[in-house]
């Protein structure tokens, strides 16, 4: 999960494997009181699916609150399938919450996650 945010608001973004994880964390999102409209899902490439340019969608967010190493690693988990929920634009309490929500939903943990695509020889 990512963190950062403007002062007095905070943004966070994290991933999930499996879709219905992240359309339950998002249920459960709105359900502690975060606004619909600052909740947004990204799918990554499904197999049933023509592929998404999901690079143009991360470099869109260049300047916003992903690093360049950020955005390489979000397009590649988007390129395997991941899905990217992203929490804009709340105040400490509901990111607290979200904070919550998105760990017990099963959001996985980039670092690690990078880490088994380098073992896998990924660049």
């Amino acid at each position: 999960m990512e963190i950062a945010g403007r002062p007095g608001s905070h943004a966070l973004s994290a991933f999930f494997d499996d879709e219905a994880d992240a359309e339950k964390a998002s249920e459960e999102l709105i359900e502690a009181g975060i606004p619909k409209d600052a909740i947004t899902m990204t799918p990554g490439n499904r197999p049933d699916v023509p592929p998404i340019d999901h690079i143009g969608f991360i470099d869109a967010l260049t300047g916003f609150f992903f690093t360049e190493e950020q955005r390489k690693n979000y397009a590649e988990a988007l390129r395997r399938g991941g899905v990217l929920l992203t929490v804009q634009e709340v105040n400490k309490e509901q990111h607290d919450a979200a904070l919550n929500i998105l760990a017990e939903r099963g959001s996985i943990d980039m670092d690690e996650r990078v880490e088994e695509w380098r073992r896998e020889n990924w660049k």
